[in-house]
């Protein structure tokens, strides 16, 4: 495990290593990121966290385009993310049929657009990524490079971006109905999204 500060070195690590998996800052806590078409790494995470596969994971992408590209969204969800992100909400939608079945139980999958400058930066170089805490299932996610490494998982690398806010988490939403649902409760009021449907 080493130490990167640079986006596109932490990139080239994810899409030249089959199953490299990296820690990387975000705009709550750090994330554990692999290529979203890399099973090997996917499944590398999974044992990492001790986590149930079930449960899925959230995808970052770079944008709306890049959230097309693994999600299916029609015009009025779309005008509701384009007003909270790039930010700490996590949309549920209906996945593209290729994505990896892990990233997507029930045929669905929960995407953001972090805030935070090296992660967009890293998914627009090494195209969407899974976005899950860095910690151990049940433990508080890192917030710092040092809690990582006093952790010491088994990752390739963490791109150093000092230390997060921290917070609550991103709020998830259900936009696979409408109105949405709020699956979590986080950093954006499930009642400011809400209310934002009837701006026009």
């Amino acid at each position: 495990m080493r130490l990167v500060a640079d986006a596109s070195e932490a990139a080239a690590i994810l899409i030249h290593t089959p199953g490299a998996v990296i820690a990387y800052p975000t705009e709550t806590f750090y994330g554990l990121g692999t290529r979203i078409s890399d099973t090997e790494g996917i499944e590398r995470i999974i044992r990492i966290k001790g986590r149930d596969a079930a449960k899925g994971m959230i995808v970052l992408a770079d944008g709306i385009q890049g959230a097309r590209s693994i999600a299916v969204m029609d015009g009025r969800q779309e005008a509701l993310l384009k007003r909270f992100w790039p930010g700490p909400l996590s949309a549920v939608l209906a996945a593209r049929p290729y994505i990896h079945p892990m990233l997507s139980p029930q045929g669905k999958i929960a995407v953001r657009v972090s805030p935070h400058p090296l992660a967009r930066e890293l998914t627009q170089i090494a195209g969407p990524l899974t976005s899950t805490s860095a910690n151990l299932s049940g433990k508080a996610p890192a917030r710092t490079p040092g809690e990582i490494t006093a952790w010491s998982p088994d990752i390739d690398a963490i791109l150093d971006g000092g230390r997060t806010a921290g917070g609550k988490p991103s709020t998830i939403i259900d936009l696979t109905s409408w109105p949405p649902g709020c699956l979590r409760e986080g950093a954006v009021p499930f009642k400011t999204i809400i209310e934002s449907l009837t701006v026009r």
